[in-house]
């Protein structure tokens, strides 16, 4: 399974936004079926997306590149720190989660 292939489907054909604060908030009204954090988020992001992702019991996907890498896959000219999935689209990427 190709991470990358599976992200950039996930964001041509489903529901995505950008962002920790995003994150934060589908975490918190139970809405986010995954948040993709980049290997280079900092520390205390980190943290609370973790703590708020484990309350609302959604996976976390660590990306193995940087958050500029991210935002690349994600067709953004920016960086990606997390980014949070709300339709699968017709991606695979949950598949990704499971092998972990």
């Amino acid at each position: 399974m190709d991470l990358n292939r599976s992200i950039r489907i996930a964001v041509d054909t489903g529901k995505v936004s950008y962002g920790v604060d995003s994150a934060k908030n589908a975490l918190l009204n139970k809405q986010a079926k995954l948040v993709i954090i980049a290997k280079n988020i900092p520390d205390d992001l980190r943290k609370d997306v973790t703590r708020y992702a484990s309350l609302s019991e959604v996976p976390i996907l660590e990306y193995s590149g940087s958050s500029l890498d991210l935002g690349g896959i994600c067709g953004r000219p920016h960086f990606v720190a997390a980014m949070t999935i709300f339709e699968l689209g017709d991606s695979d990427i949950l598949k990704a989660v499971e092998k972990k």
